[in-house]
């Protein structure tokens, strides 16, 4: 890492790789083998954030299942499901975001991003 990019990371910089989208997908999360509702308020090839209704603590690993609606309206819905650590969670309003980092990025997620440009 060179001097300016860490002094960059130092002063908390937006370190992000991928563009963002914003989106409101249908989301959930897999936290304690149990799945629990969330809304994706964005989302890119390496990470999306979540409104859900509980913190969740920084490092826990969690699988985010995404969905959309078809975008003709017509077959099956578009999905994915992606696995990844909560990086941040913090309290906003009356309920919690929180950061996910993903592991990979599946197929699915792509499908998923090319829909939400459409």
């Amino acid at each position: 890492m060179n001097e300016t990019s860490a002094a960059a990371t130092a002063r908390g910089a937006n370190r992000r790789i991928t563009a963002r989208r914003a989106c409101q997908l249908q989301a959930a999360y897999n936290h304690a083998n149990a799945w629990h509702p969330a809304t994706a308020m964005d989302l890119s090839r390496r990470g999306c954030r979540l409104r859900l209704g509980e913190e969740l603590a920084r490092g826990l690993r969690v699988t985010v299942r995404l969905s959309q609606p078809s975008p003709t309206g017509s077959g099956s819905p578009l999905s994915a499901e992606v696995a990844g650590d909560v990086i941040w969670s913090r309290l906003e309003g009356l309920s919690y975001q929180t950061g996910i980092h993903f592991y990979d990025d599946p197929p699915s997620l792509l499908g998923l991003l090319v829909a939400i440009d459409e």
